[in-house]
């Protein structure tokens, strides 16, 4: 099986190393192309307005490495074109260096190169690790290599699974719808008199089925993903109205 592996933090990140080592250790023919340095929170956008840089790096986990520098989207969109040679089976994607749960997808460079890659007729699994500084990517390793084969079975082309771990020991797996992600946001001015985007998540008071509250139970969450935003019921409503 041929996996491309990508994510949004850099190609130089844990995660991705820690990623590539289950997944060589698995057996499977894996490709790393990922950007070139941290591109968290570009969500699915594409480089249009310049041209993209690409690099061949040093290998590690037994991988081929690659860099570009563009967003995750562009990463697999570029893999799919470049590497004619290559048919890949999976994109795996991660593993992120913060938790991708509820509303946050939305953002998600990790999640959106799932995505693209679904627009390529390709499964995909994303996967982030919920801590906020310090992380453990050991243990994801290992609940990694317990319950890859069946998210590989259910991995679709159809849609990405979203796979959020808990910063140390898991509880176990739960499937899980995504909730609501909230944060205290505001903006402070730097020192050159710009302004950042700063802020706390604040608890959002949801049913413990949702992936956020799971999530801070200790559980591994899985929640498939698609691009699909359409609101169904509302499309019907319309056309009452409109015809």
């Amino acid at each position: 099986m041929n996996v491309l592996v990508t994510n949004d933090d850099g190609f130089q990140s844990e995660g991705i190393v820690s990623l590539a080592e289950v997944l060589v250790g698995k057996g499977y023919n894996v490709t790393v192309l990922a950007p070139d340095g941290n591109r968290s929170a570009f969500a699915h956008s594409l480089t249009i307005h310049k041209s993209v840089r690409f690099s061949e790096e040093k290998s590690y986990a037994g991988a081929k490495v690659y860099s570009l520098s563009g967003t995750p989207a562009d990463c697999v969109k570029f893999a799919v074109h470049h590497f004619e040679n290559i048919k890949f089976d999976l994109v795996c994607s991660g593993i992120n260096h913060g938790n991708n749960l509820g509303s946050d997808v939305q953002y998600s460079g990790t999640v959106s190169a799932g995505l693209e890659a679904n627009f390529f007729g390709i499964p995909s699994i994303a996967f982030s690790n919920v801590g906020r500084k310090k992380f453990f990517f050991e243990e994801n390793k290992k609940d990694i290599a317990e319950i890859l084969r069946d998210l590989i079975g259910a991995a679709s082309d159809k849609y990405t699974l979203n796979v959020n771990m808990p910063n140390g020991k898991s509880k176990g797996v739960k499937i899980a719808p995504l909730g609501r992600q909230l944060y205290s946001d505001g903006y402070v001015m730097t020192d050159d008199g710009g302004f950042k985007l700063v802020g706390e998540p604040i608890e959002c008071l949801q049913s413990e089925e949702y992936d956020v509250p799971l999530s801070s139970l200790g559980y591994v969450t899985v929640t498939p993903v698609k691009f699909d935003r359409t609101d169904y019921q509302a499309v019907e409503k319309l056309r009452g109205i409109f015809g």
